[in-house]
């Protein structure tokens, strides 16, 4: 594979993976549940509620953010 194709592979694995994400959170958050998170080390545990308006705000639609992209090659 070229570089250039395995940047393009490395952008959609990234993609998918910051969408499951997405799709994870608006999950819990309409359940109402928490979630399970590493943060500086130490064991979180969030409301995904919380999470998702801190992240998302109010949007019903996937919106790409950085900080859900942080694998994305510059």
């Amino acid at each position: 594979m070229s570089e250039e194709e395995v940047n393009e592979l490395r952008s959609k694995i990234c993609y998918g993976l910051a969408l499951s994400d997405w799709k994870m959170l608006k999950e819990k958050s309409s359940r109402n549940e928490k979630i399970v998170t590493r943060h500086e080390g130490k064991i979180a545990i969030l409301s995904a509620k919380y999470l998702y308006r801190e992240l998302y705000g109010n949007s019903k639609e996937f919106i790409p953010i950085e900080s859900n992209l942080h694998f994305m090659p510059k």
